[in-house]
């Protein structure tokens, strides 16, 4: 690859990076998990970013905190935002067939709480 086409590539990604982090949390433990999970997913399409990112931050705090901890439903509400959903739905008919039962669930969840299908 050349030197060129690198410093494209990484301005890109810095950019689309950028924008990702965008999204602005009240917590800032969610916050610092958002960005760290931003900064480290590969091969994730640009607008899905925040997404994969944020599904990340819920999934932790609901491993660490429960369902109702505030951090969770902080990451919620971010899913379920005007912004998001669109990259929430493309995110789950891109994804949508090989989720496992978990995943399934949760995604009827979010589309309960959204008064749509999602995928």
């Amino acid at each position: 690859m050349r030197l060129i086409e690198l410093v494209r590539r990484r301005s890109l990604s810095s950019a689309l990076a950028v924008s990702a982090r965008a999204v602005t949390f009240r917590d800032p433990q969610l916050q610092k998990h958002y960005e760290r999970a931003v900064s480290v997913v590969q091969g994730c399409p640009p607008a899905q970013l925040p997404i994969c990112a944020l599904l990340d931050a819920w999934h932790w705090f609901h491993l660490i905190e429960g369902d109702e901890s505030p951090r969770t439903r902080e990451a919620i509400e971010q899913l379920l935002s005007p912004e998001l959903r669109p990259a929430l739905r493309s995110w789950y008919q891109r994804y949508g067939e090989d989720m496992n039962p978990a995943a399934i669930e949760f995604r009827e969840r979010l589309g309960e709480l959204a008064g749509e299908r999602l995928g």
